[in-house]
């Protein structure tokens, strides 16, 4: 398959991983909007979240929040949060494969936010965030979920 997230969820590529179960793989976004910018996705190959049954996709959405309330507990976000779904071309989802967002906001960077958004919406995508950066928020991510869950 040539689908990158269905690469990821199969161990197939590398990924920053955040957390991961039987139904779905969260991981650091490699073109992030911001610190942290975590990415959910269901382990089955769907397009759009409709494609999947209600108690799977309600399971991203908890994900999801685990995932918020762990970039809180670090301190990204504390100003605000986008849990962004971008459901079908027409929509901007730019990967074929259903995903979540969770992007942690900090007060007063809606400028840089903006036009890292235009190149995702684009396409293009902008730089690269550094491996070993993003492997140092997945484990700071991680240790919030592991501290959370006690």
């Amino acid at each position: 398959m040539d689908c990158v997230f269905c690469q990821i969820s199969q161990g197939k590529a590398p990924a920053a991983r955040v957390l991961e179960d039987e139904h779905c793989c969260a991981f650091l976004d490699i073109h992030p909007l911001g610190r942290g910018h975590v990415l959910v996705i269901p382990k089955i190959h769907v397009v759009q979240i409709t494609e999947l049954p209600d108690t799977t996709a309600n399971h991203l959405f908890a994900v999801a929040q685990r995932i918020l309330k762990a970039q809180r507990t670090i301190g990204w976000g504390v100003d605000g949060t986008n849990v962004l779904l971008n459901d079908g071309k027409a929509a901007n989802q730019t990967l074929a494969h259903m995903h979540i967002h969770v992007i942690p906001r900090e007060k007063g960077d809606s400028l840089k936010s903006a036009g890292r958004l235009l190149l995702h919406v684009t396409g293009l995508f902008g730089p690269r965030a550094r491996q070993h950066t993003l492997e140092e928020q997945a484990e700071a991510l991680r240790n919030a979920l592991d501290y959370s869950a006690n």
